[in-house]
Formats: structure tokens, C-alpha cells, sequence
């Protein structure tokens, strides 16, 4: 346990673009959607720990090498930041967040959970694990329930 500059990066990458909504907030935001509470609660759990874990286990991840897990945790990265890019050139419509990429659903969901999952199998870590399983469950069944109730 420590900290290190490697444990800061990797969950401000996930976070980067989130942070763009600060700024640039989504149009035509419906007023009906309501995941279930307890997914709510898993997904801001699970939120709270994978961004505060590597911070903290930074020295771990810094020690770690880089092998076919990062290179694949870098591909989710890619692809979650078109999923942005898309967002954001067609006039960042809500909808847009929740639209399907090809066969992939909710792909803005799907892949900061692939991430965080696969920085938990990286680590070998039971402790990024749960946590990860948590934001997992919480995330990808609130961002289903609203691309759902949004179509």
C-alpha cells in the first residue's frame, strides 16, 4: 500500500471524460428515469472504491508489468473514449450514452467495467475485485434500466 503517480492515472483515465459533463451537459435529459435504488447504491459503492483503490495501492500497480491485461485494459480505454467522441459529435444527446456500438450494448457502461475488472485480474487482487463486481452489477444494470426506459 502506497501511493504512486501510476495509481492516480488509472482511474483518472476512466474518469476524464465523465468530467467533461461538468461543462458540457447532455440534451434532452428524460425526467422519468429511475434505476433501482439498490443497484444505485452497488454502483456508487463500487464507483467510490475502484477510483480510490489504485490511489491508494499505487506502489502495487507501479510494480506490476506491463503484459496482455493492460494492453487490453488500454484497449477498453479506446474504445470507451470513441463511445465519448461519438457522444459528443452527435450534440451530445442523452440517448447517445446508452446507444448500442455494432452488437455491444451500453458500450459506455460496459467498457469502464471491462477496465476496472480487468485492473482487478491484472493486480490478482480479491480487493479490487469486489469492488469491481459491485460498480459492475450497479452500473450495467442502472445504465440498462435507463437505455430501457429511454428508447
Amino acid at each position: 500500500m502506497g501511493l504512486h503517480l501510476k495509481g492516480f492515472i488509472l482511474p483518472l483515465l476512466v474518469l476524464l471524460p465523465n468530467l467533461l459533463l461538468i461543462f458540457f451537459a447532455p440534451h434532452n435529459i428524460p425526467k422519468t428515469v429511475s434505476p433501482p435504488f439498490i443497484f444505485t447504491v452497488f454502483e456508487r459503492v463500487g464507483q467510490v472504491t475502484c477510483f480510490t483503490m489504485p490511489i491508494l495501492f499505487g506502489t502495487k500497480i507501479a510494480a506490476q508489468p506491463v503484459n496482455l491485461l493492460t494492453g487490453l485494459m488500454f484497449i477498453c480505454l479506446i474504445i470507451y473514449y470513441l463511445c465519448w467522441i461519438r457522444f459528443f459529435w452527435s450534440g451530445r444527446e442523452f440517448a447517445i450514452l446508452f446507444k448500442p456500438l455494432s452488437f455491444i450494448p451500453i458500450p459506455m457502461a460496459l467498457f469502464p467495467i471491462l477496465y476496472f475488472i480487468l485492473l482487478a485480474v491484472w493486480l490478482n487482487s480479491y480487493l479490487f475485485a469486489i469492488p469491481a463486481v459491485l460498480f459492475a452489477i450497479g452500473h450495467f444494470v442502472n445504465s440498462w434500466s435507463t437505455f430501457s426506459q429511454t428508447r
